[in-house]
């Protein structure tokens, strides 16, 4: 049943993004790739993302999703059957107001689901502010955000862990072009929990990107994520993805 969940999941996201990419001044993204898992997955994965994104001077609105599944077949598997070794879902909204100013108010709501680390469903709300340090168009974006996050987590193990949390997200973002078709970026989330501030997660995304073709892009990724509360004591606090992919932009 919680599979069968999950997979309605992925494809009401697929679903919507692919509906809203079809009205008109949407760009949408869509990527393959490749991953390598270290921490409570140790394998190597496929992946699939995509995005539909509008921005214009007053507000800006994306939607996205990701998916990544890996299987294998044991070595003391008489069967030889493939088994899962990883699955997992992510996806969100965000709404930006006033997004090219000083101040950006924002909204977003997201969802996990990946029972390698503990979640069946994890759906988190937040709201908060984006003030703009500097920014050249074309070239480079520098930002840092407050916002206040609601969590809800539906946990795979029996936990101590609360199904509700509230937590202070703070987020350094910067997007830099360093080359005529290559362009570095780094988002960085400190997540304290206001119930303790012994309960935090940190989650850094660095990203290489690759402008081969007017609409196709090569990405290079690297993601850590921290826990410094895990649902029981059979995972780890930390997380770490390796990916490669491509990415069609229309």
């Amino acid at each position: 049943m919680k599979t069968i969940i999950r997979l309605i999941l992925f494809i009401f996201l697929a679903f919507s993004a692919l509906q809203v990419s079809a009205q008109g001044k949407w760009h949408f993204e869509f990527g393959l790739g490749a991953s390598l898992n270290t921490g409570n997955v140790n394998n190597c994965n496929v992946s699939n993302n995509a995005s539909i994104n509008r921005n214009d001077s007053l507000v800006a609105l994306d939607a996205h999703y990701k998916f990544l599944y890996s299987a294998l077949i044991h070595k003391d598997n008489v069967a030889r059957k493939w088994e899962e070794s990883n699955f997992e879902i992510n996806g969100g909204v965000k709404l930006d107001l006033y997004q090219y100013g000083k101040y950006s108010p924002f909204l977003a709501c997201e969802m996990l689901a990946n029972k390698y680390k503990g979640y069946d469903l994890k759906m988190s709300g937040l709201f908060g502010m984006k003030y703009r340090i500097y920014a050249r168009p074309s070239v480079c974006d520098y930002s840092i955000s407050a916002a206040f996050v609601y969590d809800w987590c539906d946990y795979t193990d029996a936990t101590v862990l609360p199904n509700n949390n509230y937590r202070v997200s703070i987020r350094p973002k910067f997007t830099q072009k360093i080359a005529e078709n290559l362009t570095l970026s780094s988002i960085t989330f400190y997540q304290p929990s206001v119930l303790g501030f012994g309960d935090y997660i940190i989650n850094s995304v660095i990203k290489l990107q690759t402008r081969v073709t007017r609409m196709l892009f090569l990405d290079f990724s690297f993601t850590y994520e921290y826990r410094s509360r895990v649902p029981a004591e059979n995972y780890k606090k930390h997380d770490v993805l390796s990916e490669i992919s491509l990415r069609i932009k229309i």
